[in-house]
């Protein structure tokens, strides 16, 4: 049997959904699974998941590039495709290809494109993404995988991280802190300025070392803190590509991020993990696996879909630095 997934396309939603990918391997441990994924998420998988087979998809922006992607992959004859995207374009994807069977949530009017597909219901109580996805197996029928394993790098990845620390002047005698001072997704979730420098400052006084990492579009976050900062400390933001980053928080002996990519990740490699959640819920979309420390202030507006607090922004202006420090310092 061929199955492909198509895996959700935001960083932090498609780690979330790897326990599902796992339970259906062990479900169908016969079966050939493909990967579906966007171009940087699909040299990502390449480093972290390099066991299973995978199809980078650009952008579907059209109706005659949407039927090309559709014939290309059923030239590859699948059996089975199973939706962990919900959108519209996901399930049409797999209906022009000719999947035979084709599993998903029915969202944004899309069901009568699906052979089985599942609903959740307005009363059904909130679910963390990970059971999200999970439940997809569970209504179809097959054993959900619980226990989750956490993601390698290979040595080749280390080594060119090795020389990208190195090159920047991080040495293996200290500790080193990886910092994702900016969000993707808006400002909303971003910790304040003030107190990141703050923290920063704080670290470094105690002889620890800093990488500032995350997108391009944190490079605006990360400048402002260098900016009002003394301290020497290394900002990589914006300068590697997404999958040099595993390698480098492998090095790491901390992360400190909001609700990001990156936070998963770093969780899902096995790194001490100190979350910051403002907007969103961590019980239904934190990281999964010990050893984290959650921070989050209880505020009457979260949480909230803004990308930018239309108030005081107080769910992250809430949280102080030294909170945030004697977190960090619990783990060395």
């Amino acid at each position: 049997m061929k199955i492909l997934v198509y895996l959700p396309t935001s960083l932090g939603n498609s780690l979330l959904s790897l326990p599902c990918l796992k339970s259906l391997q062990v479900n169908l441990p016969e079966a050939e699974i493909y990967l579906l994924l966007s171009p940087p998420l699909e040299r990502l998988f390449a480093v972290i998941l390099p066991e299973y087979h995978r199809i980078a998809l650009g952008e579907v922006k059209d109706i005659p590039r949407l039927r090309r992607t559709a014939n290309q992959l059923k030239k590859l004859s699948f059996d089975f495709g199973l939706l962990l995207d919900n959108s519209f374009t996901s399930a049409l994807l797999f209906y022009l290809a000719r999947i035979p069977e084709r599993w998903g949530y029915d969202h944004e009017g899309r069901g009568f494109m699906l052979t089985r597909k599942f609903t959740v219901k307005a009363t059904d109580p909130p679910t963390h993404l990970k059971d999200y996805y999970l439940n997809l197996l569970k209504k179809a029928g097959l054993r959900p995988k619980t226990d989750i394993s956490r993601l390698t790098v290979s040595s080749h990845h280390l080594r060119q991280a090795d020389k990208v620390l190195k090159n920047h002047g991080l040495t293996n005698d200290r500790p080193i802190i990886a910092i994702s001072p900016g969000s993707s997704f808006g400002l909303a979730r971003v910790w304040p300025i003030e107190h990141q420098t703050e923290l920063i400052k704080r670290l470094s006084g105690e002889g620890w070392q800093i990488i500032l990492v995350g997108s391009a579009r944190s490079r605006d976050i990360s400048q402002a803190i260098i900016s009002s900062l003394k301290s020497n400390i290394v900002d990589i933001v914006g300068q590697l590509e997404l999958e040099e980053i595993p390698g480098i928080l492998t090095r790491c002996q901390v992360f400190v991020g909001n609700d990001s990519g990156l936070t998963h990740l770093s969780n899902l490699l096995g790194l001490p993990v100190v979350a910051l959640f403002g907007p969103t819920d961590p019980d239904t979309c934190g990281p999964v696996l010990p050893p984290v420390a959650i921070l989050k202030k209880p505020v009457p507006c979260s949480p909230c879909s803004y990308k930018t607090c239309p108030y005081d922004h107080r769910c992250l202006n809430n949280i102080q630095p030294d909170e945030v420090y004697q977190a960090i310092k619990s783990y060395l």
